[in-house]
């Protein structure tokens, strides 16, 4: 699972996502400090106790609580969900991502706070006396709320007659993040309802909870070189891990249409060959949409408008308006045939 979200023909480096960058790299050091025999005793800066941070005011715990899982596993999930959604920082800007981190985080951690204290109430213990899950459960699982609304499902394959996406696998990872105990599951749920309210802007946080731009300018001086990317050789920008990977699939197939196409004209001549590409199954792939549009071309049957909504899905995406407009025009308001046709220009 990890090679087929990792390999090259899927992804594009923390190119443009030095945050994403920084995230695991901060994950990754903070794991291998408090393993370390040595350091071990740094583990109980990451023990955060909502009763106990509250009457003795050492709120800088609940700071190191959100650095780092203590489970490898959730650790390895959470570094292909990190990768994953390193999309959402080209699209937004690093600053604008950073924003919308700090504000998804600080009302996660509230409401988990809040929801433990409600909890003891009425005498309910799913954290262990109080202990909040230490984790990156405020800053991953909001994102989940975008991923959801804003990148378009593009169908790889079924089972069992459900349809599996690469959106699928990462849903997945998140549902394994968050089902270590109950104390992780409320976790999780407090940060997707987070990202519905940063989402919702309720009570302007997104004006109240950004990260100022002196501190923005700081932190790239001061951190840039390290976690700034150099640009990939193979540009594919501006799409998502499975559109990256469905834009592969299609390529292979057009190499295997033409391939079939020239070997039978060279054997047959063009007439034959006319008539197998007619006599292609109809699927999901790019070229066989672009032929059977050829072929009814003709009768105008073909000519349907764009619609608003996935003219703005492609401007979301980061593609010029005019050219979404354009793209659905040709694929007859087909998302899926829009989006391959934009990334190949």
């Amino acid at each position: 699972m990890a090679a087929m979200m990792l390999n090259q023909h899927s992804t594009t480096g923390f190119y443009k996502a030095p945050v994403c960058k920084g995230l695991i790299g901060t994950m990754f050091l903070t794991c291998t400090a408090i393993h370390v025999p040595m350091m071990t005793h740094l583990r109980q800066y990451l023990s955060c106790q909502i009763p106990q941070i509250l009457s003795s005011a050492q709120i800088w715990r609940l700071l190191f609580n959100r650095l780092t899982f203590l489970h490898t596993k959730d650790i390895l999930c959470s570094v292909l969900v990190i990768y994953c959604f390193r999309i959402f920082e080209r699209r937004m800007g690093s600053k604008r991502f950073s924003s919308y981190l700090l504000g998804t985080c600080t009302i996660a951690t509230i409401l988990e706070i809040c929801t433990v204290l409600v909890l003891a109430r009425f005498n309910i213990d799913y954290h262990s006396g109080g202990y909040l899950p230490s984790g990156l459960y405020g800053f991953l699982f909001p994102l989940f709320v975008n991923y959801y609304l804003d990148i378009p499902r593009i169908t790889m394959s079924n089972f069992l007659g459900m349809s599996v996406t690469g959106k699928t696998i990462t849903y997945l990872l998140g549902l394994q993040i968050a089902s270590t105990s109950p104390a992780t599951v409320v976790s999780a749920l407090c940060g997707i309802i987070a990202g519905l309210i940063y989402r919702a802007n309720l009570f302007k946080v997104q004006r109240v909870l950004r990260v100022p731009d002196v501190v923005a300018r700081c932190c790239d001086k001061a951190l840039g070189w390290a976690f700034n990317s150099n640009e990939p050789k193979q540009q594919h920008m501006g799409a998502t891990l499975d559109i990256q990977r469905q834009e592969q699939a299609e390529l292979w197939e057009q190499q295997y249409l033409y391939s079939r196409a020239q070997d039978f004209r060279q054997v047959r001549g063009q007439g034959y060959t006319d008539r197998l590409i007619d006599d292609l199954p109809a699927d999901n792939g790019l070229m066989s949409y672009i032929f059977r549009n050829r072929r009814r071309q003709g009768d105008g049957s073909m000519d349907v408008e764009p619609s608003n909504e996935n003219i703005q899905i492609l401007v979301d995406m980061g593609f010029d308006r005019s050219q979404a407009v354009e793209a659905l025009r040709t694929a007859s308001n087909d998302l899926e045939t829009a989006t391959s046709i934009l990334l190949r220009q």
